[in-house]
């Protein structure tokens, strides 16, 4: 991938392989690249002193808020960025985009079927168990994908090499 003006967008439901599949892109890209995760802004919490619902539900809008506040400044960057997300709303989707466009902006769909999901979210334990079956139904509707990726038939690094192939070759389209 050439240093230019490029967003890559990771969509998938929790424990898909997102942010395994960013970092590989950031170690094989040829330059360098900016990862934008939306756990590290929802991890701005400590989630175990949260006990009242609506206070985490508030708390988590306004990590995703922060977040896509944030996807703007990252984009006016000569260096091209990977965005690892988890689109449960559609409105977190247009919010994406409209962040990004700066950028020439392709999504891609990170899958694997529902059974390797529950065993990746049993195996991390870091993850809240039925939140990859909830968010399985929600977050691939309606996207336009460019490229899709199942990570339970390719390794992270396969999938980084075949996300930067499609883009160097989106660029020189």
């Amino acid at each position: 991938m050439k240093a230019q003006s490029v967003a890559i967008v990771l969509n998938g439901a929790s424990s898909a392989g997102k942010s395994s599949i960013a970092k590989a892109i950031q170690r094989l890209s040829s330059v360098p690249v900016l990862h934008a995760s939306l756990d590290a802004f929802t991890d701005m919490f400590d989630w175990a002193a949260i006990g009242d619902e609506s206070i985490r539900r508030e708390c988590h809008s306004v990590g995703v808020a922060n977040f896509h506040a944030t996807l703007p400044l990252l984009a006016s960057s000569r260096f091209p960025v990977v965005v690892d997300h988890v689109f449960e709303q559609h409105a977190w989707f247009e919010a994406c985009r409209d962040s990004l466009k700066a950028k020439h902006t392709l999504f891609i769909g990170v899958r694997c079927p529902l059974s390797v999901l529950e065993q990746r979210e049993r195996a991390r334990g870091d993850r809240r168990i039925g939140l990859a079956r909830w968010q399985f139904a929600r977050v691939y509707q309606d996207k336009p994908y460019a490229l899709e990726v199942d990570t339970s038939e390719l390794t992270p690094n396969e999938c980084a090499m075949s996300i930067l192939r499609f883009a160097s070759d989106a660029a020189n389209g």
